[in-house]
């Protein structure tokens, strides 16, 4: 664990601390809340019958089918998010109300009924409402309500080191951000593909990440934020298991549990596929070397890990609960995420708007991020002047 007044977790003694503490505060809480999705998360790849109705939304071979396969990707989202929120509220009910997600928590089973998920206080209660909006499939519907309840520790945690068990936290100004299943496309193909030239996976399963952002809906600055790989590595007998990320970064101490910072040896700018041609372009002639990969949350965290010097995109297709969380980490680094197509600064975070849509909670001018300010200064510099030279142009 790194943090910026010195306080490390390196030595055996440290270590061993680390290890006997409890995660009691919010920060931990939320460690513990992604823990326990992305057990949900694993299940719903690996259970045949489940990942059957996905390959059908994939496929879209049969209408009906077909419908009730996107309400059960859909479900599949939901339950993760109000799983998290529950967790989270159950230790600090202050809480309640400040916790946003992606997806609305009412889906539509194959009898065209809506159904809103709920994780209820008994794994029975769970069930009833699973079995509703999976059509009365009682099976998958009683193995998710158990997976739902499922109860994680710490020593259950792939995590180098366990954050404060108190927080200098006012739970009044404190909003929380999740994405449930970032990367959602690779979620659904189930491919497995190996590491780049550059150290990171460009597409798969490995980009699957859950994330959860705490931020000061007063300020809009990120607080503190937690990254779960659900699939990390994969073991032939045991499947899959999961990675672990916090950081907390209050204005007073920056904490995280990420490894200390790698300098890249390269100008190493990752961005999505979608990005243009032209903003490629225009970061290779200044020297950078331009790489892909999916998912807005494992893009950052390839930052936050050192792997990459900076994550750029110009484009308008990420939104507040894909990089909160990992905002959290770079600000936590001594580093930042800024708007892209604007000299606006930070980026900034605030509350679900009733009624809003997603658009509300878009950032709308794109994304640079980098746990240097300097490269995200000049790579903003870069992507500006050829936004500019194309604006002329056209």
């Amino acid at each position: 664990m790194s943090s910026s007044d010195g306080m490390t977790c390196t030595s055996d003694g440290d270590a061993a601390a680390c290890h006997r503490r409890r995660c009691s505060g919010l920060t931990g809480c939320a460690l513990l809340a992604s823990e326990a999705a992305a057990h949900v998360a694993r299940l719903c790849r690996s259970n045949p019958r489940l990942l059957s109705m996905l390959i059908q939304e994939k496929c879209g071979d049969d209408a009906n089918s077909s419908r009730f396969a996107h309400d059960f990707k859909t479900l599949a989202d939901v339950l993760v998010q109000r799983l998290v929120a529950k967790r989270i509220g159950r230790q600090f009910p202050e809480l309640e109300g400040s916790v946003y997600g992606e997806e609305n928590d009412t889906i539509q089973n194959n009898k065209g009924q809506d159904v809103t998920i709920q994780v209820g206080e008994t794994v029975e209660e769970t069930f009833q409402c699973l079995s509703k909006a999976l059509g009365d499939d009682l099976d998958s519907a009683k193995s998710l309500a158990e997976a739902a309840h499922k109860e994680f520790g710490s020593k259950d945690l792939n995590v180098d080191c366990y954050p404060l068990e108190e927080e200098n936290l006012d739970l009044e100004k404190i909003g929380i951000w999740i994405d449930p299943i970032d990367s959602t496309n690779e979620y659904i193909n189930g491919n497995v593909n190996t590491i780049n030239e550059y150290g990171f996976h460009s597409s798969g399963l490995h980009c699957v990440t859950i994330n959860i952002g705490l931020f000061d809906k007063h300020s809009g600055k990120p607080i503190a934020g937690v990254i779960n790989q659900p699939f990390f590595e994969f073991d032939p007998v045991k499947g899959w298991s999961g990675r672990c990320y916090w950081a907390y970064c209050d204005g007073q101490k920056s904490l995280n549990s990420l490894p200390e910072i790698i300098s890249c040896n390269q100008e190493l700018v990752v961005t999505s596929n979608s990005e243009t041609d032209e903003a490629k372009a225009a970061l290779q002639r200044s020297g950078y070397t331009v790489a892909t990969a999916s998912g807005a949350g494992y893009k950052m965290l390839c930052v936050a890990l050192g792997v990459v010097k900076c994550y750029a995109l110009t484009k308008d297709s990420t939104y507040e609960w894909d990089t909160c969380a990992a905002h959290s980490m770079l600000a936590s680094q001594g580093g930042t995420a800024c708007h892209c197509r604007t000299a606006d600064g930070p980026l900034t975070y605030r509350p679900k708007i009733a009624g809003g849509g997603v658009r509300a909670h878009c950032n709308a001018a794109g994304v640079i991020a980098s746990r240097d300010p300097q490269t995200v200064d000049r790579v903003h510099a870069v992507l500006q002047s050829s936004m500019r030279l194309q604006h002329c142009s056209s």
